[in-house]
C-alpha cells in the first residue's frame, strides 16, 4: 500500500530523482525551493487541482494521469505566453493504491518533465482515505509587460483557436461506452485526446514573439463557457461560425451519425487548445496553426452562434462548472 512507505521514503525513491536537474529544487531536501526569474521576465503562477473520477478516471493508467496533471497546468502557462520553469506537486494518494502505482505515476511525471523541460521543485505527499487527488502549481516566465491576457479583445477582432475541438469530450464518451461502432483507429485518437492534452507551447511562443495585441486563454471548460470568460474580462461579445469550428476526422465521423453531438463539441471540456482574439492581420500573421472561427462584437456578454443555415442564435451558457 502507498501508506506502507513513509512520506520521506516515497519522495526520495520516486520523486527526488526527477528534481536533480535544477538546483532550485535543493534536491527536495528542504521545505521550499529557491529560484530567480531570468532578467527581463516576470513570473506567471498557476495552479490546478485534479480529483479522481472528477478530472481523471481512477481506473486509468497512472502514467497517463501523471502526464495530464502536468499538462493541464502547462496549458495555463501557454495561455499567458509563458515558458515553463518549475512545478510544485502536492499528492494525496488513496490508501488503496500500491507502491507500484505511485512508481508508475512518478515515471510518467518524470518523462513529461523531461519532454517539456520542466523542473520539479517540491510539493507535499500524503495518504488519504478519500479519493486520490493532485494539486500542481506551475511557475513560468514571460517577458516583462507582455503576458497574454483575457481582457485585451476589442470589437472588430477575429476569434481563432488552435487544433481541433471536442475530441477529448468525445473520447471520454467512448471510454464510457458510447459510439461503439466508431472505427478503432478513430476511437483510439479520441481517447488519446482525453488522456493526453497537448499544451500549445509553440503556438503560445509565436504569440509572444509577434508582439501584437492578443487576448488569449486556453479552452479547458468548453468553447461555449470559456468564450464568456473573454467577454466578461474584455467587456465584449463574440460570434462563432459553427461551420468554421475545426474538427478532427474522428469527430466528423461521430457527427455523421449523430448531429446532436455538436452540443458536446461546443460545451465539453478538456480541449486545452488556445483561444485568441486579435486584429485580423495580427492573427493571420501567426500562420496556419490558428483557425479563425468568428469575431468580436460590441454586444457585451452576448455569445452568438451562426448555424449551417446561416441563422444566428445566442449560444446557450455551457461549459464545465464544478458547482452546477
Amino acid at each position: 500500500m502507498a501508506a506502507r512507505s513513509g512520506e520521506f521514503e516515497l519522495i526520495a525513491r520516486h520523486f527526488a530523482p526527477i528534481a536533480q536537474s535544477d538546483p532550485a529544487a535543493l534536491s527536495l531536501k528542504d521545505d521550499a525551493a529557491v529560484f530567480s526569474p531570468p532578467a527581463g521576465h516576470e513570473v506567471v503562477v498557476t495552479t490546478d487541482a485534479l480529483v479522481a473520477d472528477v478530472h481523471f478516471r481512477s481506473i486509468d493508467e497512472p502514467e497517463l494521469i501523471a502526464k495530464k496533471v502536468l499538462r493541464v497546468n502547462l496549458s495555463d502557462l501557454a495561455a499567458m505566453g509563458a515558458r515553463p520553469g518549475g512545478v510544485v506537486l502536492s499528492s494525496g494518494y488513496s490508501r488503496d493504491l500500491s507502491d507500484d502505482w505511485v512508481a508508475r505515476f512518478a515515471k510518467g511525471f518524470g518523462e513529461d518533465c523531461a519532454a517539456y523541460d520542466v523542473s520539479l521543485w517540491g510539493g507535499d505527499t500524503v495518504a488519504t482515505p478519500g479519493p486520490t487527488f493532485f494539486s500542481l502549481t506551475a511557475f513560468g516566465y514571460v517577458p516583462t509587460g507582455r503576458a497574454l491576457r483575457r481582457d485585451l479583445a476589442k470589437p472588430g477582432d477575429v476569434l481563432a483557436v488552435t487544433g481541433t475541438l471536442g475530441d477529448a469530450a468525445l473520447g471520454l464518451g467512448i471510454l464510457n461506452g458510447e459510439f461503439p461502432d466508431l472505427e478503432p483507429d478513430l476511437a483510439a485518437f479520441l481517447k488519446d485526446r482525453y488522456w493526453l492534452p497537448q499544451p500549445r507551447m509553440t503556438e503560445s511562443a509565436a504569440c509572444i514573439a509577434s508582439k501584437r495585441r492578443l487576448a488569449a486563454m486556453d479552452i479547458s471548460d468548453g468553447l461555449a463557457g470559456d468564450c464568456r470568460k473573454i467577454c466578461s474580462a474584455s467587456g465584449v461579445g463574440l460570434v462563432i461560425n459553427r461551420d468554421a469550428v475545426p474538427l478532427s476526422k474522428a469527430a466528423r465521423a461521430v457527427l455523421d451519425g449523430d448531429e446532436d453531438q455538436w452540443s458536446r463539441i461546443l460545451s465539453g471540456g478538456d480541449d486545452y487548445e488556445l483561444l485568441i482574439a486579435g486584429a485580423p492581420d495580427d492573427v493571420a500573421a501567426l500562420g496556419d496553426a490558428f483557425t479563425v472561427i468568428g469575431g468580436v462584437t460590441d454586444e457585451v456578454g452576448v455569445v452568438s452562434l451562426i448555424g449551417t443555415d446561416g441563422k444566428m442564435a445566442e449560444l446557450a451558457d455551457g461549459g464545465f462548472d464544478h458547482f452546477k
